[in-house]
């Protein structure tokens, strides 16, 4: 495969290398370990049982639940995932079975950098953006698990919360501000429209996350409700189990904010790859306006040779 990364490797083989004749598919990350017996099993009967469901998911489990030991720093960290997986119609890009006309009406733009489940889960709950979103098209499978590796160090949490706002902006961009606004034919034929739009305009996704940028001064911009959604998600809890998470709220909030803000100079600078040293750059004709010194400090947007 000559283009790597995920994005493309889910446009490949849902659209070329799945059997056409598949009912249902199943996507997963390479370096997660199936936990639950029958847990592929399960899902599957969920989602055939189920015929309001689109995606079936498990339950993933952080590496350090499974730990005798657990110190303050795990706690934190366990006490989050509580809190995130609270919410309804929640997706794991981990591991997932979809059905396959669903799968295979999505097409993942090349720029989408990063959060492809929360995209798919836009698209999936709302039948393509033409009906009221429906949090019951996402189910989780019952004794149905998978644990995954946590992030441990400081600067991985930073990095990956980073790439979480970079690709929750993007989603925001694709979902609320371009694909809404298109006729009710392109939307149910969303997989070729957007795959012609790469292929005849590939800067277009880059053209808008540009534009936003310009249209926006303060890093809490970038998505609404970014300031409150941590405590939207302590709501979800018990009145007990938030005053236990009330702290790990707070710190989340904090985080986010941090993410924010260096999530907001990477975009602003033309870049929307999350990682140190790498870089997929907006063409300068189309990257966002320097900033000024009066909002926030200049940013050179960077060439490309």
């Amino acid at each position: 495969m000559r283009e790597k990364g995920k994005i493309n490797a889910w446009n490949r083989f849902v659209h070329e290398f799945s059997a056409k004749s598949a009912q249902y598919l199943f996507l997963a990350d390479a370096d997660i370990v199936l936990h639950a017996p029958g847990t592929l099993w399960n899902m599957y009967c969920a989602l055939e049982n189920d015929s309001k469901a689109s995606i079936a998911t498990d339950r993933p489990i952080k590496d350090v639940a499974l730990c005798r030991r657990k110190g303050l720093l795990t706690w934190i960290s366990l006490g989050a995932s509580r809190m995130t997986q609270a919410a309804d119609a929640q997706l794991c890009g981990q591991l997932y079975c979809i059905k396959a006309t669903v799968a295979r009406n999505i097409y993942l733009p090349a720029d989408l950098a990063a959060c492809e489940d929360g995209f798919i889960k836009s698209l999936a709950c709302t039948y393509f953006l033409t009906r009221p979103l429906s949090a019951n098209r996402v189910i989780m499978a019952p004794a149905a698990s998978h644990v995954f590796e946590a992030y441990r160090s400081p600067r991985q949490i930073l990095n990956n919360q980073k790439r979480q706002m970079i690709g929750q902006t993007i989603v925001h961009l694709l979902v609320d501000r371009h694909l809404r606004e298109l006729p009710l034919e392109q939307k149910l034929n969303l997989a070729e429209t957007l795959r012609a739009r790469d292929a005849t305009d590939p800067d277009w996704l880059k053209r808008i996350i540009a534009d936003h940028m310009n249209s926006i001064r303060f890093p809490w911009q970038l998505i609404p409700g970014i300031v409150a959604f941590r405590f939207h998600a302590l709501s979800k809890l018990k009145p007990l189990a938030r005053l236990f998470h009330l702290p790990i709220a707070i710190g989340g909030f904090l985080l986010s904010m941090i993410a924010c803000v260096r999530a907001f100079r990477a975009l602003r600078s033309g870049s929307f790859n999350y990682w140190p040293g790498k870089g997929q750059l907006i063409p300068p004709d189309i990257a966002p306006a320097p900033m000024s010194s009066e909002s926030s400090p200049t940013v050179t947007i960077p060439k490309i040779a």
